[in-house]
């Protein structure tokens, strides 16, 4: 049973079930609730399985997963989403959201909105939450701004969840700046996925030089096989999602790796187990759709459904997955959190729950 501070339990057994019509849902939410609570028994350590028996889903309908929490609801839209864990206090860390409004918000695992930083719309966020500025420990935000063309810089003063405007040298990619993502971190750097307007990303380190601005410089560019509004990173590959052209698989040099026509508007990635998959939205869809992250095979489709106190995800659209331990023991191994449009709030799924769900059916 997983628990917060705040939100009632709720019991993560993901069960597999018939079809989940979301017409009049309270009816199959109920069937589904109760078959969840009944197979409780099943996520034990005590259950066992005749040997060689094996969870098949049906072929008619999607994995159902029971939502765990929902956040306090917030004016402005949802926009990109991303973590802030904190490596001293897990319970403390916190979930950001860019609103369609403009700005960042900061949540904390209760669900509760600590800041409201005013700024313009961002499409993209990009977290370093291991960077060092000076000497001090200081987490950083980066953003793509689609409107004006450009990166905005933000740090973050953990005591108060203070954002801070950070003042970066000029940064002009070639074919402007519709989103981005993070490549990597190191000592002193960081590493950014800068997607242009165009079927065109360029990779641009961060750093600090002991200037009045962090100093930056673009290492280097290639082009995409189609425009990309998202990416994410795995290991040196980036991941775009294209709403016209669907989701890429690139090396850190841009060589296309594996390609699927889904059209995403939103994705992020994510390790079960061993098993590492892309999770993606289209922005109209009802479920979130899964993708092997080596090849882009198409997997399951999961449904975020009723808990026993929470509203289900009535249509996801920007969505993050991190395995960094959040707390409690709902997140102990991380969480996924997702916008749902439908509700105009973000909502939470246990990670241990995906991967139940994700390695029942594998």
């Amino acid at each position: 049973m997983f628990q917060s501070r705040r939100f009632d339990p709720v019991f993560q057994c993901a069960a597999l079930s018939r079809t989940h019509f979301r017409g009049p849902r309270s009816l199959a939410r109920a069937f589904a609730l109760g078959a969840s609570l009944l197979a409780l028994g099943a996520c034990g350590p005590n259950a066992e399985a005749p040997e060689g028996a094996t969870v098949e889903a049906e072929a008619s309908g999607p994995t159902e997963i029971l939502v765990t929490a929902a956040f306090t609801a917030v004016e402005g839209g949802g926009g990109p989403v991303g973590f802030l864990p904190d490596p001293n206090v897990p319970s403390l860390g916190f979930v950001l959201s860019a609103p369609g409004a403009g700005g960042i918000d900061i949540f904390d695992l209760d669900g509760i909105l600590k800041t409201r930083h005013a700024g313009e719309r961002l499409t993209g966020l990009a977290v370093a939450p291991d960077f060092e500025l000076r000497g001090e420990a200081l987490p950083l935000i980066f953003g793509s701004v689609g409107d004006a063309g450009a990166v905005r810089g933000f740090a973050v003063v953990r005591d108060g969840a203070q954002i801070l405007d950070l003042p970066l040298g000029a940064m002009e990619p070639i074919d402007g700046v519709a989103g981005l993502c993070l490549m990597r971190e190191g000592t002193g750097f960081v590493e950014l996925v800068v997607l242009g307007t165009g079927a065109h990303a360029e990779i641009w380190r961060v750093r600090d030089a002991g200037s009045d601005q962090l100093s930056v410089e673009r290492v280097r560019d290639f082009p995409l096989p189609v425009p990309a509004r998202q990416c994410a990173t795995l290991d040196g590959d980036i991941y775009t999602a294209s709403p016209v052209g669907g989701i890429a698989r690139l090396s850190g040099d841009g060589t296309i790796l594996a390609e699927d026509p889904f059209r995403a508007t939103n994705l992020a990635l994510g390790d079960f187990n061993g098993t590492r998959l892309v999770l993606a939205t289209s922005g109209t869809g009802e479920t979130i759709e899964t993708f092997d992250a080596e090849s882009l095979v198409r997997g399951l489709s999961l449904d975020i459904i009723d808990g026993l106190s929470t509203q289900g995800i009535q249509l996801p659209a920007a969505l993050a997955v991190t395995g960094e331990d959040y707390g409690y023991t709902a997140y102990a191994n991380g969480l996924m959190v997702v916008f749902d449009t439908g509700a105009g709030r973000l909502k939470v799924v246990s990670r241990d729950a995906l991967s139940r769900a994700i390695l029942a059916v594998d």
